[in-house]
This record gives C-alpha cells, structure tokens and sequence, in this order.
C-alpha cells in the first residue's frame, strides 16, 4: 500500500524543477523588479519559498541549516528585507532543501504524519500531514507566479521539461 504522504512527495519532487525552470536565466536585476506596483520580485517568492521549504523539514522533525532565517525572519511583506541573496545563491539553497526534503518525507512515520501540526493551516485537515499537504499547495502557487512573472519581465515561458542543467 502507497503512504498517504506519496503524492505530497510528488507534488515537492515536481516544484523542485519547476522553480529552477522559473528562474533559469532570469537576471538579478529582473529578479529584484517589482513587475506591477504592490507586487512581489522574482528574488523574494523565490525567497519565500525556499525559506517554506526549510520549515517543512522543520515540521517533519528533521532541520537543517536555514541560511534564509537571518535575513527573512518573520517577514511578511517585501518592504520589510533589507537585502536579499542573489538568485544563484538561492537555486543552491533550493537545491539543497530540495536533496533534503524527499529524506525527510519519506522517513516520516505514519503516527508523525497524523499527528495534530503544531501550526494551523487554512485546510480542513488539521494533521501534520493536512500542513504539509497545504505548503505544498502554497508552492505550487507561488512557482505560477513566477511563471507569469517571468512571462512578464520578457523571458520564454517556463518549460516542465528536464532542461535546468545540475538541479540535481
């Protein structure tokens, strides 16, 4: 019987390429426009969701270092990060959560994945595994944002293909 935190797993396995697909290419400078007034940049949902990824492995009771918890910390808008790593230092950052995440998924126990999480989640599942399902519906949301925003800023649109060279 597949675990019930197999298609989690699948939708993670996927958002690894495509947030490396959004990025490719995409400039620093591009990555710290704001496309539209009231907008996020490329550089912090990118930001964002790396730093979402690093919770989740937090969640699942296997943390490693966050290198974004310095300069995000409790941040919720834009306004408020001094500076921002640039996009090459947050691919290697993504890309190494992203080594870490499947670990931690699949060595997560069927009791720990039932359990209560220990933050509410806006899902009517309100298991570990309700949280985790949730965070991953909030990175696929983001990574369609920088799909558009990459459209936006004149750049090809973002391929599902295979096509990032060493994203592991």
């Amino acid at each position: 019987m597949e675990r019930p935190v197999a298609a989690v797993s699948e939708i993670f396995s996927l958002n690894t390429r495509l947030l490396l697909n959004c990025i490719v290419g995409v400039s620093d400078t591009h990555a710290a426009e704001r496309v539209l007034p009231g907008t996020n940049s490329v550089a912090f949902i990118v930001a964002h969701v790396v730093d979402a990824r690093y919770f989740v492995a937090k969640l699942l009771g296997r943390p490693i270092y966050n290198p974004l918890e310095v300069v995000l910390g409790d941040v919720q808008r834009m306004e408020d990060v001094t500076h921002l790593p640039t996009l090459f230092e947050l691919r290697n950052m993504w890309l190494t959560v992203g080594k870490h995440l499947p670990d931690c998924l699949e060595s997560a126990s069927a009791d720990l994945l039932a359990a209560p999480s220990p933050q509410a989640f806006p899902v009517g599942d309100g298991s570990l595994l309700g949280g985790i399902a949730f965070l991953a519906q909030h990175e696929s949301y983001h990574i369609g944002q920088l799909a558009l925003l990459r459209k936006a800023l004149g750049y090809p649109p973002m391929s599902y293909e295979h096509s990032v060279p060493g994203e592991g």
